[in-house]
């Protein structure tokens, strides 16, 4: 049985005959009778008894218009409320972000964001990678982007790959680690290093460590990405991230690429959880995010 079916069994009724609800529905009255003939046939149930140009419900019929009536109303209501929500009428958008998704695609999304919902409410918290993860299983948020690792032992998330950059080191100009070539670990972390966190892909690489070098990896650990680079300004730190983060002190030479053996990717992730994923709103922060980091910039127009 489908919704179709529904009006028309009510209209029926309201109509007392076929001619009357083919009229309402705006369809032909033939189209009609075959097409609650079909349905009787399908249930094994006599909906009608009709009598010339009438109608009646059987106990069946009048069981199910009196349902479809109930069912009918509540999905126009939810449509109604659908559309306003994916219009951004109406509603709230909560994101959490961890230290590299605060800078790629938050500022995207939220340009996105602007002009396709004006009217959105839009909250964003900042977390650690893992803390990130935890705020969407706890339902502080609605969605979360972050590193493919760290939501790596959700396995009952929703998943959306917004892009991947590969994970650099980076140094001052000047520092020996340049003079380098394919270095190791045992070579890299002879330097004490800034980043975010550790993740389990930079551990794996590192191997069995010293007391030495283990210091040297957790050297500077911050949530902010502008601390962290402006270490490796200063002092010579070593700073490991996605290439995307370093862009501009790398295109203007400020900071330069360390040749390692590093070979790992960084994969940003939407997530959200099965149940949010049902809100159109959800999905369109999906499309919307993968425009933001593959498309030209937008702008909200003045108001």
């Amino acid at each position: 049985m489908e919704l179709r079916h529904l009006e028309q069994i009510l209209e029926i009724c309201r109509a007392g005959g076929f001619s009357g609800a083919a009229r309402k529905l705006q369809i032909s009255q033939p189209t009609l009778s075959k097409s609650i003939a079909r349905l009787e046939a399908q249930l094994s149930l006599k909906l009608f008894e009709r009598s010339g140009g009438a109608a009646r419900p059987t106990a069946y019929g009048a069981f199910v218009a009196q349902r479809a009536e109930i069912l009918l109303k509540g999905v126009a209501s939810l449509s109604r409320d659908l559309e306003q929500l994916a219009r951004g009428e109406e509603g709230r958008i909560r994101i959490a972000v961890g230290p590299a998704s605060r800078l790629k695609p938050l500022p995207q999304l939220l340009s996105h964001i602007a002009v396709r919902f004006p009217k959105l409410h839009v909250e964003t918290v900042q977390e650690t990678g893992p803390g990130v993860m935890t705020a969407l299983q706890e339902g502080r948020v609605d969605i979360a982007f972050g590193y493919a690792e760290h939501a790596a032992r959700y396995g009952d998330l929703i998943r959306k790959k917004m892009f991947e950059d590969a994970m650099v080191l980076v140094a001052r100009p000047g520092h020996p680690a340049l003079a380098l070539r394919d270095a190791g670990p045992r070579e890299v972390l002879r330097y004490p290093v800034a980043l975010p966190n550790v993740v389990p892909a930079v551990e794996k690489w590192a191997g069995e460590l010293s007391r030495e070098e283990a210091e040297n990896l957790r050297a500077f650990v911050s949530d902010d990405y502008g601390l962290v680079i402006q270490r490796a300004l200063d002092t010579d730190f070593i700073a490991i991230g996605a290439s995307f983060l370093f862009e501009s002190h790398l295109r203007d030479g400020r900071l330069a690429k360390v040749s390692t053996t590093l070979d790992v990717t960084y994969a940003c992730w939407m997530l959200t959880t099965a149940e949010r994923w049902r809100s159109p709103l959800i999905k369109a922060m999906a499309e919307l995010s993968k425009a933001a980091v593959n498309g030209p910039p937008v702008r909200a127009e003045a108001a």
